[in-house]
């Protein structure tokens, strides 16, 4: 990305897995002997404008970006995108204290990251 021009973002609500909780969530299923299939992803979804928006709150209130059509973004793309939402209840059953996918974001990447406010 060119630095004078503002990102291009498809706003499109997906999954996700933050790592600082879900990687002890793994360990301590693995030290349950806990076997099957689990969509590894912290519960609920969040669309990239939502992230962006805890991006501009947290880290950089003067970030911009443009919204952009998924049509136009296969365009500029090599190989086309995967958007899903991943139903975790499983998980939830057995890791409760896994936080949803908004809290999780904050409290593991956009607080301690932060350059506005100390972490609270």
């Amino acid at each position: 990305m060119h630095p004078a021009l503002p990102a291009q973002v498809v706003d499109i609500p997906n999954s996700m897995t933050v790592l600082p909780e879900m990687i002890p969530a793994s360990v301590d299923l693995a030290r349950q002997s806990l076997t099957g299939t689990l969509n590894f992803t912290n519960p609920g979804v969040l669309s990239h404008n939502q992230v962006l928006r805890l991006y501009q709150e947290h880290i950089d209130p003067s970030f911009t970006w443009q919204n952009f059509s998924e049509e136009e973004q296969a365009e500029v793309l090599k190989a086309p995108r995967s958007n899903n939402e991943l139903d975790t209840a499983a998980l939830s059953q057995l890791c409760p204290t896994v936080l949803p996918l908004r809290a999780s974001l904050v409290k593991h990447v956009f607080r301690p990251n932060s350059r506005l406010a100390p972490p609270r």
